[in-house]
């Protein structure tokens, strides 16, 4: 069977992001992006050279590509508070990773800051038992509606322990989880499904042996056919571990298809586990069990309740909780624990520093209730609105997916450099990750949430102006200057007369019956091929402007019959009529109709976008186009060369000409 692509590997050794198939104003684009990001981020990438031969950090070579090696490393934090973030040089971010999703009220709250050093003041022994403990698991009981808890490290020690209560109750040992979700970093959970044939689990990475993962089931997750395999094999299940929304598709929320699976385990006594690591607390206090209404086996929870610190939980009915401690019993009677406990311990768990923090965000929580949720819910929910609008309106096909206070998107299916919106958006102060959700947090202000907007606007433009990320859209793309260009411009500053003296014109009479609107399509049609055509300068004129579409309107002028004078005065007229060089179109035409079947098309183009080798080009593919706009038939001609590219190039050479002098 054909594996599924894992979305969680980090990168592949060696890379490239299309070699050769990048094209030269690309490869431009890249080198300048190069230049800016390292400058403006130079600390951190220092920091990271300085410590590579040290340390081993596998985000120092995430989204390793050779064709921007230089950019590969990762911001550095200095200092953090509220929504922001302060790197080795000063610079200032607008934070939307958030620690995965830990972040709920900002860096380092003051009321969580204040309960830490309260506690720290008081000591963090570790070994005996903290009051804390019991006052925490009676927060989150009120909270969540969950019979009992149990304190862990992470999230993913909070799964490995589900899984461990679940086959220690059930006696059974097969685990189902679903494709796309992420339960954590240890060996069991790290799977990915394979297509077609019999459902099974594979390996997600290196290191980990097949037989660590041979009592593992990854199905497709919302899928019909997925429950009829849990009805079939439920009696062998230990469990089934669902992340409700699952981060990288909150899009994706299949409430009925969940309900059902909780019919299914109930009836056959198998665990259903909700892995709300992420959920928990961001979109309800009482998390997706009580969005949905529906209630699980077991639950763990993580990040937000932790406050910043490291934290995980699991919680769930006495059925299965009770396999930690044994189950309830009393003093002064005769009563003993009933069930036989599994093993779980940590030197760390119950830290009472963490759960200091834990208590002082299950009592915030508490005091705010579930509309501090639905108005972050409510603020992200008009912020991906807008950024999909900016989407939509560039005619590019991706989409972000959002839910509660976070979002996704994922670009690479639409441009094979699409990694290099996440530079951009660091370039200009906004902290993201490529592969990683955005999160928001109630530190977010309206001016943050549009600094994120600016930049995604700002970031995608730039793109498609080197001819990433252009979607179908008018979207102009920018290429240098060549040298003549250059000199033509200047020359164009002395004013009008000096402009119109690069006007290069043609007149072609048409003798016969003649299709003007198939005239006028055809025309289009060889301004579409050749970018070039629908160019514009700018107001400075340092960079060519190509709008990625451009439609000329075709006026007919009606002159006495034959009048050749009055041709001529039409054609001197166009000659001495300058052209707007900064905002375009460069190009324009008319037809003139001096008898039933006489006509002169009359084609004007400035001199700094069209010569007269040009005038050829257009007048040979006019004719083909024009037979196939009144024909029907195709035109037969070849894809044009991009000038963009050639500018590239010509301006690449003379760099490398005067470098070498």
């Amino acid at each position: 069977a054909e594996e599924t692509p894992s979305r969680f590997q980090m990168y592949r050794a060696g890379r490239s992001a299309g070699g050769e198939e990048i094209s030269a104003r690309q490869r431009a684009h890249i080198a300048d992006l190069t230049r800016r990001y390292v400058a403006r981020t130079e600390g951190s990438q220092r920091l990271t050279a300085a410590h590579r031969d040290a340390l081993a950090d596998p985000r120092a070579a995430a989204g390793f590509r050779l064709d921007w090696k230089e950019m590969v490393y990762p911001i550095v934090a200095i200092r953090s508070h509220g929504a922001y973030l302060w790197d080795p040089d000063g610079n200032q971010y607008v934070d939307l990773v958030n620690g995965y999703g830990q972040t709920f009220f900002g860096h380092a709250p003051e009321f969580v800051r204040e309960a830490v050093s309260a506690q720290l003041a008081q000591g963090f022994a570790i070994g005996p038992q903290t009051a804390l403990a019991g006052e925490v698991a009676e927060l989150l009981r009120a909270l969540t509606g969950n019979a009992l808890a149990t304190f862990c490290n992470t999230g993913s020690e909070a799964v490995m322990a589900a899984m461990r209560v679940a086959r220690t109750v059930t006696g059974r040992s097969r685990v189902a989880v679903f494709s796309g979700a992420y339960h954590g970093q240890f060996d069991e959970v790290l799977v990915k499904g394979a297509r077609g044939g019999t459902p099974r689990a594979l390996p997600v990475a290196p290191g980990i042996p097949a037989e660590a993962v041979a009592n593992m089931t990854v199905l497709p997750y919302g899928a019909p056919d997925s429950l009829e395999w849990i009805r079939a094999h439920a009696d062998d299940l230990a469990a089934v571990i669902v992340e409700p929304i699952q981060s990288r598709h909150p899009a994706q929320q299949p409430r009925q298809f969940v309900a059902e699976l909780r019919a299914i385990t109930e009836a056959s006594g198998t665990a259903l586990v909700f892995d709300e690591v992420v959920t928990g607390f961001r979109v309800h206090p009482g998390g997706m069990q009580a969005v949905w209404n529906i209630r699980a086996d077991l639950a763990t929870y993580g990040k937000v309740v932790g406050g910043g610190l490291p934290i995980g939980i699991l919680a769930g009915s006495a059925r299965f909780m009770d396999a930690l401690d044994g189950g309830a019993w009393s003093y002064g009677d005769a009563s003993y624990p009933e069930v036989a406990p599994t093993f779980f311990a940590g030197t760390f768990v119950r830290h009472q520093l963490v759960l200091a923090a834990a208590r002082a965000v299950l009592l915030r929580l508490q005091a705010e209730g579930p509309a501090l949720q639905a108005g972050l819910a409510a603020r992200t929910t008009a912020l991906v609105a807008r950024l999909n609008q900016d989407l939509d309106r560039r005619g590019l096909a991706t989409r972000i997916e959002t839910a509660s206070s976070w979002f996704y998107a994922s670009f690479a299916p639409e441009d094979r450099l699409s990694s290099l919106l996440y530079l951009h958006l660091r370039l200009r102060g906004i902290h993201v990750q490529e592969g990683f959700p955005c999160f928001l947090t109630t530190a977010h202000t309206d001016a943050d949430l549009l600094r994120i907007e600016t930049a995604f606007a700002e970031s995608l433009d730039e793109l498609a102006g080197a001819g990433i990320l252009r979607g179908t859209q008018a979207v102009a793309v920018e290429a240098p200057l060549t040298e003549p260009q250059t000199e033509i411009w200047l020359a164009a500053q002395l004013g009008d007369d000096a402009s119109c003296a690069f006007n290069e014109s043609i007149s072609l009479r048409l003798e016969g019956p003649l299709d003007v609107a198939a005239l006028g399509r055809a025309l289009n049609a060889v301004i579409a091929r050749h970018d070039a055509l629908r160019a514009s300068l700018g107001p400075l004129g340092e960079r060519l402007r190509i709008a990625a579409g451009l439609e000329i309107d075709l006026p007919v002028v009606e002159l006495a019959p034959m009048d050749e004078a009055g041709l001529e005065r039409l054609v001197r007229a166009d000659a001495r009529t300058p052209f707007d060089l900064a905002e375009g179109p460069l190009v324009r035409a008319q037809l003139v109709r001096l008898a039933a079947e006489v006509h002169v098309l009359v084609f004007t183009a400035h001199h700094i976008i069209c010569d007269g080798w040009s005038m050829n080009v257009i007048t040979s593919e006019l004719a083909a186009c024009y037979g196939a706009e009144s024909g029907g038939a195709a035109d037969g001609l070849p894809p044009a060369l991009a000038f963009g590219d050639y500018a590239c190039e010509q301006v690449a050479k003379r760099g490398a000409r005067e470098a070498a002098v």
